[in-house]
Order: C-alpha cells, then structure tokens, then sequence
C-alpha cells in the first residue's frame, strides 16, 4: 500500500492524492503538520512524503515524477489485457 503523508494546506498535495485516487491504488494519506511527524527517515526533510513499498520520495517533483511512471505502468497494463494483436512501427507483431 502507498502512504503519502501530507499537509492539510497544500495545494500541490491535495493534486498528488487526487492522482493516486484517480490511478485507484490502495493508499493511506496521513495529514501532518510538519516533516518531524513523518516516521520515514528522509533525506532533505521536505513535504510531501510518498511511500511505496521500500522506496520513500519526497518532495513535490519526486512524488510527481513517481506517479507518472505508476500512469505509464498503468497504461501498458491495460493495453495488453486483452486479446489484441499489437504491432510496432514496421508490422512486426509485440
């Protein structure tokens, strides 16, 4: 399960979780009011927090960039669930 952890004043915050419930991941958000009460032990200290798995980003852009390669995960998951043919660029069937 992902954790953020999160101000409840941030507006880059509050897009960061509306990405998670859009993608549909199982998430835990934790509002606090500053990084001391996050039990992740972080490099630069700086909100938001993302945990996933074994691996914490923090900060705005790497929570951001994080979510992105989950929606691209995502995306290639669903294009080959079903039982299309898919080719490249040359025909040769992937």
């Amino acid at each position: 399960m992902i954790t953020l952890y999160r101000t409840p004043d941030c507006p880059r915050c509050a897009g960061i979780q509306d990405t998670l419930e859009d993608l549909a991941i199982a998430q835990k958000v934790i509002e606090v009011d500053s990084v001391d009460e996050v039990p992740e032990k972080l490099e630069h200290g700086r909100l938001p927090v993302l945990r996933d798995g074994d691996e914490v980003f923090e900060g705005s852009k790497a929570v951001a960039d994080h979510l992105e390669e989950m929606k691209e995960f995502k995306r290639q998951w669903y294009k080959f669930q079903s039982d299309a043919c898919y080719c490249d660029e040359e025909g040769n069937i992937i």
